[in-house]
């Protein structure tokens, strides 16, 4: 009887494991694989695609950096650990 609950208790710990990992495996669960697209489709993408490109063409470029300290700064920010050990 004690093997019994240990064999239920580890098939009962290894179903929440193995429900995902089938999950993955299902067979014809296919996401639009070998769909026809009709010339009416076909041109509103293609439209959907010249309205897109043509909208990140308008995008401007990105400016410099906008730092107001930078002309104040004459060394890097951060200091060596070698130059802090000998201040001490």
């Amino acid at each position: 009887m004690r093997v019994f609950r240990v064999a239920m208790l580890i098939g009962l710990t290894m179903v929440p494991v193995t429900g995902p990992a089938f999950a993955q495996m299902m067979p014809g669960f296919k996401l639009n694989e070998g769909k026809e697209y009709t010339e009416e489709e076909k041109a509103r993408a293609k439209a959907n695609e010249d309205a897109a490109r043509a909208a990140r063409s308008k995008i401007p470029d990105a400016k410099t950096s906008n730092d107001p300290w930078a002309t104040v700064r004459t060394e890097p920010a951060a200091k060596s650990a070698k130059a802090k050990s000998n201040a001490k």
